[in-house]
């Protein structure tokens, strides 16, 4: 078990940010693509160093341009980009970007998946106007889904962040504890390893924090996130995750947790059992295990998303658990994995239909999960990045339902 200290990782410095925006730029070209306007806060960490309230100007060719409004001075501080520029305000940037020969283009990329509406007609009707627009959203994650050896180091130092909390989960669940005093002394043993309280999800209106603590029946309960159940929560404002009911015996507890350093996640999930749980249950969990190894051994490079989805899907087939496979009836999700990184839902997506192929270093969590109507939500998951000779588990600790 780790000590109660914070885990850090050198910031990513100018020959690793370099590397990503070549990347983008050979992707920028192929699409036709003159400049990108990057605005979202995980792509600004990840090309530059910082996150503040800024454009990220990419040229095709050439050096980048960083533009900050709030705050400059930590942007300086923290980016070790050489151009960076201070932006008074919106209705300055047409001037500056004339200053710096990036007005005249024949054709801007934009995140549309994330861009307001306001912001996208701003930049096409005033800043731009005339100018085509692609979506630059799909370059810009397939040029941050494979990894650099910087990347892996915060992601592995994210798996021992949880594996040290996952250790303490015998010392603090014990008879009569309830969801959110459990969640609470779970989250303060991740704060004081220097997790920062909440995970990135690129996905619309997902929100999530350190994760899903959800036990009992109301552990299977669906919710309006993308995830196989979520819980009742303490109200319907935010209807997920704990609440302050009291475990009780024989019940499934599942720790869905996300660690975080230096903004790299990883995501793993163990269940836990206050005595003996129900055969049933313990059947499930064996299921699970058996699949998960059957994922864990055919991940490689060259395997297709859609493929591994599939697997899933068969081995579960006219099986007793296979209606509560990955949720339940029309609340069923249609994954069984997803890509890992700054944010907890990168590519590469293990999902119906998924054309993508996996590639050494891709990072990805593979999450077979069971949701038993009246019992609870019972599964595991782990990290894994793929290599030349298949997966490597990131997340440490045995696959095991832990009885207490």
């Amino acid at each position: 078990m780790l000590d109660s200290q914070i885990i850090h990782v050198m910031p990513p410095d100018r020959v690793e940010l370099k590397a990503r925006i070549e990347r983008l730029q050979g992707l920028m070209r192929d699409y036709g693509i003159d400049l990108s306007l990057i605005r979202q806060n995980a792509d600004l960490y990840y090309f530059t160093g910082t996150v503040q309230d800024a454009h990220l100007l990419i040229p095709a060719d050439g050096p980048p341009l960083f533009l900050v409004w709030r705050v400059y001075e930590r942007a300086r501080k923290e980016s070790p980009l050489e151009n960076i520029e201070y932006l008074p305000g919106l209705k300055r940037l047409p001037d500056i970007l004339h200053t710096f020969g990036l007005k005249d283009i024949s054709c801007l990329g934009l995140e549309m998946d994330i861009l307001p509406a306001s912001l996208f007609l701003y930049y096409t009707k005033e800043v731009w106007p005339d100018v085509p627009v692609k979506d630059i959203t799909h370059q810009v994650r397939l040029t941050r889904c494979k990894k650099s050896a910087w990347e892996l180091s915060n992601i592995e130092a994210a798996c021992r962040q949880v594996s040290s909390v996952i250790e303490d989960i015998p010392q603090i669940l014990k008879p009569g504890i309830n969801e959110l005093e459990l969640a609470a002394k779970i989250e303060a043993r991740l704060r004081r390893l220097g997790h920062p309280g909440y995970l990135r999800m690129r996905g619309w209106n997902q929100e999530l924090g350190v994760g899903q603590i959800i036990s009992g029946p109301q552990g299977a309960m669906p919710a309006w996130t993308n995830t196989p159940a979520g819980g009742r929560g303490v109200n319907s404002a935010y209807g997920q995750g704990a609440t302050d009911r009291i475990i009780g015996p024989g019940e499934p507890v599942s720790i869905d947790l996300g660690g975080s350093v230096n903004g790299y996640v990883c995501d793993q999930t163990r269940p836990f059992c206050i005595g003996q749980p129900p055969e049933k249950l313990q059947r499930a969990f064996e299921l699970i295990v058996s699949l998960l190894g059957e994922l864990e051994g055919s991940l490689a490079p060259g395997i297709r998303s859609s493929d591994l989805y599939d697997l899933a899907l068969d081995f579960m087939k006219d099986t007793e658990f296979e209606d509560g496979f990955m949720g339940q009836g029309r609340n069923r999700v249609r994954f069984i994995g997803h890509g890992l990184g700054i944010e907890i839902d990168e590519y590469p997506f293990i999902s119906k239909g998924n054309p993508m192929i996996l590639e050494e270093g891709m990072t990805l969590a593979i999450e077979p999960k069971i949701a038993l109507n009246g019992t609870g939500l019972i599964g595991l998951e782990d990290t894994y990045l793929i290599t030349s000779q298949g997966a490597r588990r990131l997340t440490l600790g045995p696959q095991r339902l832990t009885l207490l």
